[in-house]
Parts: C-alpha cells; structure tokens; sequence
C-alpha cells in the first residue's frame, strides 16, 4: 500500500532542514559504510584501554571511522536519535501520534509550519510503519556508533548495557538489530585497515571487546570479515596488481592485515578446522588468494615484523618489570606466530645485543678495534637474561658470542701466531697472548680447537702459498727452500699446540685435501703437490749432505704429511722413481738362482733387496708384482732348457727358492701355462687307440703332475679337456647310425617291410617280441662303447649330497642285532656331456636314451642285463637330468603296457595270469616299481575299455550296455572315476539297459532288485537313478497314452490292453503322476475297458488297486 501524498510531505519537510531522506539509506545496504576510504588522522580516538604489547599502542582506526561516520549522517536518523522515546511512542501510536512525530521530524522556530507539515502529513495518512522501521533502523545504527565512541570500549560491561539499551529505546527487531551490530563490526573494521595498514597491540583486543559489545556470534563476525574484504576490494580497485605485489605497498599491507585479524579472530573463537577453513577462504576469495598463500604473507610479512617491533622494545625494557617471558609467551599466542619464526627473530634479537655490547652500530660497522674490544661488565649475565626471558636455550648465548667474536680472535690471533713463527715470540708466550685475548671475547674454553685449528691453518697457509708461487713458475730451488721454512713453522706451531694442550694428529687435522673443513694445503691441486713432493724428497737425497737411511724416511713422511699425499701415491711415484732399480736387483736374483742355488747366496740377495726398499722407501709389494712375471720367464727358460720340457728335481727346488723368495702364494697356474700341454701330451699317448687310460699308466701321470708343478684340480681339466675330444667323435657317429634308423612310420614300414608302429597293435595283428618299438644292434652297441670309455676312465664323480640311517645285522657275542648306520648318499655327476659338447641336440638325446631303453628289455642275451645297468649312466653321459630320463621311460612304459595289454584284452577278453606274470617281470627292465606298474596297467585297461564303449554306444542294446557294465564290473573299473565317463554318460546307459524290463514287466515296483544290481554296478547314486527312472517312465508314459487315445477315438478298444496294463505299472513307480492329459471322455471309456481286462491270477485286492491308479492316471474323479 502507498501513501504518495504522506511521502510528499515528508520530503518537503525534510527539505526545509536536510539533504533529504537518501542520507538516510537502509541500514541492510552497503551504502551503510558511507565513508571515504581517504582517512582523517586529525581526529583523535576516545578509546583508551590496555593490551599486552602496549608500547605499539596508537589511536585506534576503528574508532576514527564511526567517527567520521557520525560527523556526516544528517536528516530525519540524526533527528530520530536524538528523540529516541518520541520514535519509540510513534511506532505504537495511531495517526494522532503521527502529528507529534511530524513536529519533531519538522523542527522549525516556525511553529505553524512544522504544524502544517505534521498536520499534512497526518492528513495523508502519516508515515507507514515499514519507514518507521528503516528510519529507527538507521537511527539505531548511528546511535550505537555515538555510544562506542562516546564510552569507548575498554568498559566492555557497561557499554554492552547501553547497547542493549539503544536497542529496547528504538525498538528495533532482533535480526534486525544483529544486522546492524555486524555492521557496525565491519565499518569498525575497515578503519583499521584505512587508518593504518601496520597491525597494532591492541587490534585483536579491540575486535574482540567490540565483539562483546554487540553481542556477536562467531558467523557473525566471519560475516563481517567478509563483507569488510568486499568493501576494502572495492577500495583497492584501482591498484594495479603489480604494486599489489610489492610488499611495501599500503594497500598489500592492509590485505594482509585484513588477512591477519581474520585468521586470529577464527583461531580465538575456537573454531572447527572445517568451519576455519571455510570463512577464511571467503575472505581469502575475495582477493584471488589461497589460503596457503594468504597464511604465508600473515606469517612473513605481518606477524613477523610486528613481533620483531615488540621484541625490539623488549630489549630495551630488559631487566625492568615491563617484559617478561611469560608476557612475550601471551603475546606470541595472540597474534600466531609460529615457534619456529618466533625462535628466529628471538635469536636476531640476541645477535643484535650480542654485537651492541660490543660496540657495533647500524652507523659503526668499521671502527670496532679487534685489538681492544671487550665485552663491558655483566654482559655475560645480561644475555643469559636476554635468553631466559626469550626462552632460548644457553647454548645460543655462546653461540652468538662465538659467532661475533671469532673474527676478532682470529685477527689477533693469527698476528701472535705470525710473530711465534718468525721467532719473534716465543711459542710459550704466544700461547699466553691467544688465551687471554680468547677470555676477553667470552669464547668458550671448549673452543679452543676450533680455534686453534683456524689459526693454524691460517699461519701455515702463507709460507704454503710462497711454494705455490715459485711451482707455477718452476722455480724448484725456491720451492724447496719454502718447504723447508714451511717444516720449521710446523716444529714452532706443535709446540704452541702442546702447550694449549692440543693432542690430535697434526697431518689429519690439518693436511687432508679431502677434508670438509680448510686444508693448508688447499691452495695447490693434487698434481702440484705430487711436484713439490717429488722435487723436495729427491732435492734431500742429492749431494755429498744427502739425507739417507731414517733421516731420510722421517724427512720424506713430514713433506708427505704435510702435502697431504696418500699413501698409495707415495707408492706409485716411489716405483716410478726407484722401480727400475729394485727390478734389476729381483732380476738377477732369478738368473743366479735358477743358474746356481746355494742358501748363502739366497741371504746375500735378500740383503741386497731390502737395502733398496729402505734407501727409497719402495713398498714391498712391489717385489711380488715385479715377482710374477720374474717367475714366469723363470718356468720358460726351465722348461725350453730340461730334457723333453720337464724340470729335474735340482731346478724344482730352485723355482720353489724363488717362489719364497718373491713372496708368490700360488703358482700352480703359471706351471699351467707353461707345461700343460706337455702333460696333455703325455694323457693323449696314454689314452692310445682305445681312448681309455690303462691302470698301469695313471702312476707315472702323477709322478708326472708332480715334477711339472701343477696341482690335481689343474691336471684333471687336461685330462677332461682330452676325454672331449675324443669323446666327441664318439657321439657324432651314435647319432649318424641312428639318423639313418629315424624315419617316419611310413618310411620305416618301407625299410623294414612291416608296420613297427603303436597302430601296429591296434589294428588286431599279431605281436612279436618289438613289441611296438625300435632297437638296433649296431647302435646299441656303439653306445656301450661310449659308457665303457667313460666308466673305465673315471669321468664320472660321485658327490655326497645327504646322508641316510639304514639298518644293518651284525654280530655281537656270538649274537646277532639289528643296529641303524648312518650311510653318505651320493649323486653322480658328469663333468663332460654330449649335449655341453654340441655333438648332439636335445631332441636326438632322447630319442638315443629312448632307443637305448628299449634295447635294455627287447634284447635277449647276456647283453639285456649290461643295457638295464647302464641306462642311468648312458642318460647321464647324453647330459640328460634325472627327471627327463625318467619323463622317457614313463612314455616307453606307456607305448609297451598299452600294446601288450591292449593286445590281451582284445584276444582274451581280459589279462590272465600268464599276462600278469609277463608284465612283472617287464617291470625292473623298465625301472619301474610295482606300483608304478599298477598304474600303466590300469591305464592301458582304461583306454581299451574307454574306446569299447564308444564303439558300444555307436549302436547301444540293453544288452550290449550290460556286457559291457558287467565286464567292467568284474575288471574293478569305475565308469567314473578310471573311465572319466561323466554323470550323464552313466544315466544314459541305466536308461537304456532298465527301458526292456520296465516294457515287458520284468522290472515292477514289486521287483526293483534288478534296478538297485544295474544302479550300482553303474556307479550311480540314489538320487541319480530316481531322476533317469523317472524321465523314462514319463516319457515313455506319453508315448502310451497318445497310443490308446489314438485307438479309442478309432474304436479299437481290443488293442489298448497290454499299454494300459503298461500305465498301471509305470504309474506304480511314481504313485499315478506320469504327467498324462487326457479328455475325461476317453479316459472314462478306458477306466470302463480296463474294468472288463481279464484279472486272472489278480487278487480282488489287487485288482481294486490297479483300477484306483488308473484313475489317478487318467486324472479321473
């Protein structure tokens, strides 16, 4: 509803007196904020209260903005709140009370105008009451603002009272009132933004008292913090992004102020992470920031420079009653600085007390002299303070004080140490000068190597870089001479060193390149030092005052300490250099002892060797590496000078003299090198034409072994190396005679006239003694051949691999018992195979070891028991394992029973005992065990019985199937489980065999024993043959029925006799339900046939029971 003439009024009154109603927006819009963003820092904030960080405290921004808020709200609010209980009478009032309200919206010194205007507008109705609520909305709004600055809010009770109060004298409706209190919050908070982009002491204090003020809930400040990051995103719309990141930039700083109070006003409410997360990240969206980001720039560029201002007014509070650790510890929860960054700015912070009590400045870097600087008195207890109100740990007092104070210590020490080794002091009161200087700076007296070690360095470093000057220029007189005022001041600096009470190594500590700390000899590479080192041992051995014997060997090791030389290079360039010179002597020690040994000349030469490893410090390893090859042209020119190449027992126990002498462990293998292939020799004349070595010869080819110096193992790889080759020609031509035997079925049936193959049985001939397989004589032959020349030679090896207890009889008292032994158990092992050779393939080994089984059981003889010994040896020998050799007589032992037993059964009907007998003594030819001779038996009985009863089923009688049954039956086969004829297989025979008897009655319900005899000797469960008998019954039961129904409609009643006699019976298995659908006309007419049927030799009783089963078959009532 609208009041036009009542809004008229009310704007020409207000015009009289104000800029008009727009000032006076609804206190929902942001129009609210009104402000400027330009702030007025004339105007002094009423607020006053504490903080715990009270010397950053400064006007407050938040305050300076309410206002400047009031100083422009004008019109009918301003009005409004100034005549509270008036605005409140009004809004209950009727239209009467409307004229007061106009009055005092109208003021005038014209009396009779404001009259008329309030009488004008109560004439048209007056003000509705909907802008009765805006106008106190507003008015409310403004009035809380002058309360919170009129009392401040350090009073938060008492102000939080007024407030309410403010709220009961308007009227304003709850919602309404929280709204304009989160408003209120959020101008308050743009101030502090506007006014001053640096967060204050007292900002989260003041935001927190203001909070309870206005009676605000933890969404309503997160509203707040939001919809003041929207007013301060609109302020900051005409920054560019690039000035919004510089970090010096006011309105980046007041971003991340904003950023700062909200994440600590969420954190001290207590908020869930969930509910953290989500208002942070509205204030943070605003901005396009992540709150990752947004918490980073809190922690670096907001919380830590303000806490660094605190700590740095803290400092210079130190030792009053101002600061404390738990004051510094309640200021770190408040703003959330982290412990580490707040550990980092604890320790600037005592840096910077740390260089202030010794004197430097942000202005005087330069002017603090190392010679005279001290620490004033109580520094000591006064950064012992400083740690314990920081909470930082002692250890970082001394750490800072050495940190500091070592530059200083260094400059003087390394002066004192200069003066010590040029002689100008004495190493005694150098020592004096270091330790007091250390004690003026504080330094830890546990520092003391340390410090000393960077003197050291430092010291000894300038005479070292004097060497490296003159080698780059190959100044090699200058050189050596630096060196040696480089070992004088080492003598000066050990003994300042002992006298500090230093006991480390000295070359260790200071002289390793490879060091992570400083090395003295850093300066120069690790060629240049392997120079000096070289120039200056060689320069101290040179003319008539040359250093010899231990002068020399302690001189050379300090130059080599010093450079920082390893051993190992010491060694190389000692061979380089003096090298030559021990080979010269090593070498005629060879000539002369192999020439002409004698134990005094073996002592003279040993003299002679150690005279020169001492004089040049030659390492002694030296004399086996030279030794070995010394050794090797000893054994050639030995064995190019003794008769046939073999040394006589004079020059072997010279070569043993030398092999001591060089210090030679083992050298078996360079006698290999040299006479091996004249003990190969002498093994390939031995072997003769047979290729078997005689007993009689293995004597002298130890003796042999022996005066040639070569070790059993060695020997045995010549003699296998031998057997090779003569073995390989051996297997070449086994496998050449028996390709020319391996042909196809049809080519054998060719050569030989006569179908050898597995078919050969089953096609009903009659067997000879091949019984299905091959064997020829001349192969055979041939490959005992083989195993006798590797058996007569040893090839083989038996290896222990386990050991068993077996039970053994002996006699103990003339009395026999029975004890357990523990026997080794061996394997066999071929060293040399025909497959390793290459002298034949994987497939022609076992069709060789095939061939070869079969002849150890096809052939007759005396030879039949050498082939049945030697068929694991022959495998092994091919290089077959013991599970393929094994996997081949499996399949032999397969092809032989399936022949034989296949034969029998078809000729017999079934094996007798005669064949019983024939296949156990089958059974050792073919390595098989009588169990294993079960299995390939029955398994042959299978496969005959599974192909009989396929030829059965091809045209299946009842007849045929019980043959069949029964003879399985009587041969203990299973249809199931040794045939695998599956379940439905077995119901089809059942069906098949029970479908006579059931027909012509010899099968009733009265007689089932021949149905349980046929069910079990099938194999068939219970259930099984309920389920087949059934399903014939039913469909047979079908067929009948269609029968006499087809009759009855053709009127020939005389031909349904015997197949309704066959229903009744049927029906008696399954009690009438033989699914039959007859029409009820022609099942009466068959009920009142079968009433007429003759029931001779039929009981009454019987008789009354068929016809009742009629009808329950016909479904007749």
């Amino acid at each position: 509803m609208k009041y036009p003439t009542v809004t008229i009024a009310l704007v020409l009154s207000n015009a009289m007196t104000c800029d008009g109603l727009g000032m006076a927006l609804s206190f929902r819009k942001t129009d609210m904020i009104g402000s400027s963003f330009v702030p007025k820092l004339e105007r002094a904030s009423s607020w006053s209260g504490g903080s715990t960080l009270n010397m950053l405290v400064q006007a407050s921004g938040g305050m300076l903005e309410l206002e400047e808020f009031l100083d422009s709200d004008k019109g009918v609010s301003k009005t409004v709140r100034k005549s509270p209980k008036l605005w409140k009478a009004a809004r209950i009032a009727t239209i009467p009370a409307s004229l007061a309200l106009g009055y005092s919206i109208v003021p005038s010194s014209k009396i009779a105008f404001s009259a008329a205007g309030a009488i004008a507008s109560s004439l048209a109705g007056l003000i509705g009451r909907n802008k009765m609520k805006d106008l106190g909305g507003d008015a409310a709004w403004s009035a809380i603002a002058q309360c919170l600055v009129d009392d401040g809010i350090s009073n938060a009770q008492a102000t939080a009272g007024k407030i309410l109060e403010i709220k009961d004298e308007f009227a304003v409706h709850p919602d309404d009132f929280t709204w304009i209190c989160l408003n209120i919050y959020r101008k308050y908070l743009v101030g502090m933004l506007k006014y001053d982009a640096k967060p204050q002491g007292t900002d989260l204090e003041e935001l927190e008292s203001l909070k309870g003020i206005l009676a605000l809930d933890n969404l309503d400040v997160g509203e707040a913090h939001v919809l003041a990051a929207q007013d301060w995103q609109r302020a900051c719309k005409f920054v560019t992004q690039e000035a919004l990141e510089d970090e010096d930039c006011k309105e980046r700083m007041s971003i991340n102020k904003l950023f700062y109070l909200t994440e600590r006003s969420l954190r001290q409410n207590n908020e869930p992470r969930e509910a953290f997360t989500y208002e942070m990240s509205r204030t943070c969206n605003i901005f396009n920031t992540t709150i990752e980001e947004a918490l980073v720039r809190v922690e670096e560029e907001v919380v830590g420079p303000f806490y660094a201002r605190a700590l740095k007014s803290s400092r210079s509070k130190l030792g009053t009653n101002q600061v404390s650790s738990i004051m510094l510890e309640r200021a770190r929860q408040t703003i959330g600085i982290s412990s580490n960054s707040a550990k980092n700015l604890h320790e600037n912070v005592l840096n910077d007390e740390v260089r202030s009590l010794l004197g430097y400045t942000n202005e005087n870097e330069s002017n603090v002299n190392p010679y005279t600087v001290t620490y004033p008195e109580g520094a000591r207890e006064r950064l012992e303070k400083l740690c314990k109100t920081f909470g930082l740990d002692q250890k970082e007092v001394y750490y800072e004080i050495v940190s500091e104070g070592m530059p200083l210590f260094s400059v003087v020490g390394l002066d004192v140490m200069k003066d010590a080794v040029s002689g100008g002091i004495t190493p005694e009161e150098a020592w004096e000068r270091i330790d007091q200087r250390r004690k003026e700076l504080l330094i830890p007296e546990d520092k003391l190597d340390e410090l000393v070690s960077t003197l050291v360095v430092n010291s000894m470093g300038t005479p070292l870089q004097d060497v490296k000057k003159y080698i780059d220029v190959n100044n090699e007189g200058a050189v050596y001479s630096s060196m040696m005022e480089v070992l004088q001041a080492k003598k000066i600096i050990e003994q300042l060193l002992k006298k500090s009470g230093w006991n480390g190594d000295f070359y260790k500590a200071f002289c390793n390149p490879n060091s992570d700390i400083e090395s003295i000899n850093s300066l120069m590479n690790s060629q240049q030092r392997k120079i000096v080192y070289e120039l200056v041992t060689t320069r101290s051995m040179e003319g008539p005052d040359g250093k010899t014997g231990d002068e020399l060997n302690e001189f050379t090791a300090e130059v080599q300490g010093i450079l920082g030389i390893e051993e190992k290079q010491v060694e190389v360039m000692a061979i380089m250099n003096f090298g030559p010179k021990l080979d010269t002597v090593l070498r005629r020690a060879m000539l002369e002892i192999i020439e002409d040994y004698t134990p005094a000349l073996l002592e003279t030469l040993k003299k002679e060797v150690r005279d020169v490893i001492s004089e040049y410090k030659i390492n002694e390893g030296l004399i086996i590496s030279s030794g070995r090859d010394l050794y090797q042209e000893a054994l050639k020119n030995i064995s190019d000078n003794a008769p046939a190449g073999v040394p006589t027992q004079e020059q072997n126990e010279a070569l043993s003299v030398l092999q001591k002498f060089y210090g030679l462990d083992d050298v078996s293998s360079f006698h290999l090198n040299t006479f091996g292939p004249i003990y190969k020799k002498s093994i390939e004349e031995a072997m003769s034409i047979t290729g078997v070595i005689r007993p009689e010869f293995r004597k002298p080819l130890e003796n042999l072994r022996d005066r040639l110096g070569v070790s059993s193992e060695q020997t045995r790889l010549i003699f296998l190396d031998a057997v090779k080759i003569r073995m390989i020609p051996m297997v070449e031509w086994i496998v050449s005679e028996m390709e020319k035997t391996v042909f196809s079925q049809e080519q054998l049936s060719k050569r030989r006239g006569k179908d050898m193959g597995e078919d050969y049985f089953q096609s009903g001939k009659k067997a000879d003694g091949n019984l299905g397989l091959g064997a020829e004589a001349n192969v055979l032959s041939d490959i005992m051949n083989l195993i006798d020349f590797y058996t007569e030679n040893d090839i083989a090896v038996q290896n222990q691999i386990d050991s068993q207890k077996v039970e053994k009889t002996v006699e103990v008292d003339d009395e026999k018992k029975t004890i357990e032994e523990e026997v080794p158990v061996y394997e066999t092992l071929y060293p040399i195979t025909a497959l390793e050779t290459g002298a034949v393939d994987s497939q022609m080994a076992e069709v060789l070891y095939r061939q070869f089984v079969v002849g150890s059981f096809t052939t007759k003889g005396p030879d039949a028991v050498r082939y049945e010994n030697s068929r694991s040896t022959f495998g092994g020998i091919l290089g077959l394992s013991s599970e393929k050799m094994e996997d081949i007589g499996s399949g032999i032992a397969d092809t032989v029973y399936d022949n034989y037993v296949g034969q029998s059964m078809r000729t017999k009907g079934a094996l007798d005992q005669q064949d019983m007998m024939f296949l156990a003594n089958l059974q050792p030819k073919l390595g098989l065990t009588p169990e294993q001779g079960e299995i390939f038996m029955k398994k042959a009985q299978n496969k005959i019985l599974k192909d009989e009863y396929e030829q059965v089923m091809d045209s299946a009688t009842a007849e045929s199937i019980k043959t069949f049954r029964e003879r399985c039956e009587g041969m203990g086969i299973d249809l199931s489980k040794d045939l695998e004829l599956t379940k439905d297989y077995i119901q089809e025979m059942f069906e098949i065999e029970i479908a006579p008897g059931l027909e012509s009655g010899e099968i009733t319900i009265e007689n089932v024993d021949i149905l349980v005899e046929i069910q079990e000797s099938l194999g068939l469960d219970e259930k099984n043959a309920e389920e087949s008998l059934t399903k014939l019954l039913v469909q047979r039961s079908q067929i009948i029925s269609e029968a006499i129904e087809g009759a009855i409609r053709r009127g020939r009643i005389n031909t349904i006799v015997e197949p309704v006699k066959q229903l009744v019976r049927y029906g008696a298995f399954l009690n009438g339900n033989l699914g039959i659908e007859m029409e009820e006309e022609a099942g009466q007419q068959v009920f009142n046939a079968y009433k007429n049927f003759d029931t001779e030799g039929l009981s009454e009783e019987k008789v009354e029971e068929n016809q009742e089963m009629l009808k329950t078959i016909l479904s007749l009532s």
